[in-house]
């Protein structure tokens, strides 16, 4: 991350007139240039608190938090920033990857759009951009940022991993258009083994062509290969947590969920998978606090885990807080027949008949409208 060029700001503020703020800008920039971003932080704070109308330092104050991946507070301040100073370019591309770092590629969007149109020679601001775009399955326009990207840096393997993810992603989409896709697959592989014939991302793409094609040992094969090599890439122990949760095998998607937040900088989700993993062992005390964690950290999936955090309640025997928590993943769009049949099994052993008997109905007819056979009794 070219993250050193931002230092300009912070010897504008050394350069004030007040002696204090003088005096914690020269601090937070030699504690930037040594790594010690905690400390920066912590000077950067106090110049917003004597500057709050300075641009520069809310810009600096939330470059100090991404550098300690502290996303969310990064966000808050690159905003502030940017009320105050539209124009603050930079801060743009930096609250654009901390929303995708939060797995957040819609919130990413807007930011590192403008900032791509305003930088369109930045690599970092293509590959993020292109990375928000296939996080929110659009290919067409990821395929085209992935170009650009490639333009800036044509032996990046990355961008080569994502533009074959494009291709995946395409052919699921299109069937009718797998082979020609297959082959812009093949070629962007054939690309990366150029560059790089020991490359991990060659396995993980083995692994989604397998997935792709219902393999999923063969891709759980290709993924366990990896780590012979123990590369630290982010997301690859959730991928493979994934794998063995849709195979029912709890306990090893448990270890590699597990794995992934040992890593510095670990993928979002797995906070939710993890959770989800306690419930399907029958862990509920163990799966509570991944899930409240999740919840925070990816209010848009707050239906699905709501869901859970209502299951692992039912384990534990607390139908009213189980009752509850299906309730809100309902209002949060979880409005599914099972989730309606679950809230009916709970609000009645919960003793709320009544709620129980308006869930059931709202279950059956929702089977119906799926061609489901219907319930007629609340275990």
């Amino acid at each position: 991350m070219r993250w050193l060029a931002l230092l300009a700001a912070l010897s504008l503020c050394a350069q004030d007139d007040d002696e204090v703020v003088a005096r914690h800008a020269s601090a937070a920039a030699a504690a930037m240039q040594s790594g010690d971003y905690a400390a920066a932080e912590q000077h950067n704070r106090a110049i917003v608190k004597l500057r709050p109308q300075m641009a520069e330092a809310e810009m600096n104050l939330g470059l100090s938090c991404f550098l300690q991946k502290k996303y969310e507070e990064a966000i808050r301040a690159f905003e502030a920033g940017l009320r105050l100073k539209p124009a603050m370019v930079n801060a743009r591309l930096f609250l654009g990857i901390s929303h995708f770092n939060l797995d957040r590629p819609a919130a990413a969007l807007a930011s590192l759009q403008r900032y791509a149109a305003e930088r369109p020679d930045d690599f970092q601001g293509q590959y993020y951009l292109a990375l928000s775009q296939l996080a929110l399955d659009q290919f067409k326009q990821a395929e085209q940022t992935l170009g650009a990207a490639r333009k800036i840096e044509p032996r990046n393997v990355d961008v080569l991993y994502h533009l074959a993810q494009v291709y995946l992603g395409q052919a699921k989409k299109n069937p009718s258009r797998r082979d020609a896709l297959g082959r812009s697959y093949q070629e962007a592989i054939m690309a990366i083994e150029a560059i790089d014939p020991n490359s991990f991302r060659l396995a993980q793409l083995r692994a989604g062509y397998y997935e792709l094609q219902g393999k999923k040992a063969e891709a759980i094969r290709e993924l366990e290969s990896i780590f012979q090599h123990d590369p630290k890439a982010r997301g690859l122990h959730y991928t493979l947590g994934c794998l063995y949760t849709e195979a029912r095998q709890y306990e090893k998607a448990r270890e590699q969920f597990e794995a992934e937040l040992q890593l510095d900088g670990p993928y979002p989700r797995t906070y939710f998978q993890l959770g989800h993993v306690y419930v399907a062992l029958e862990k509920p005390g163990e799966a509570l606090p991944f899930l409240q964690k999740a919840l925070k950290i990816e209010p848009q999936s707050g239906g699905l885990i709501w869901v859970d955090i209502g299951r692992a309640y039912r384990l534990m025997n607390q139908p009213d807080r189980s009752a509850a928590a299906f309730e809100k993943a309902i209002e949060l769009g979880q409005a599914t027949s099972s989730v309606y049949y679950q809230l009916a099994a709970a609000a009645k052993k919960a003793g709320m008949l009544e709620r129980s008997r308006e869930a059931l109905a709202a279950s059956q007819r929702l089977r119906s409208e799926e061609g489901k056979p219907k319930t007629s009794v609340v275990e």
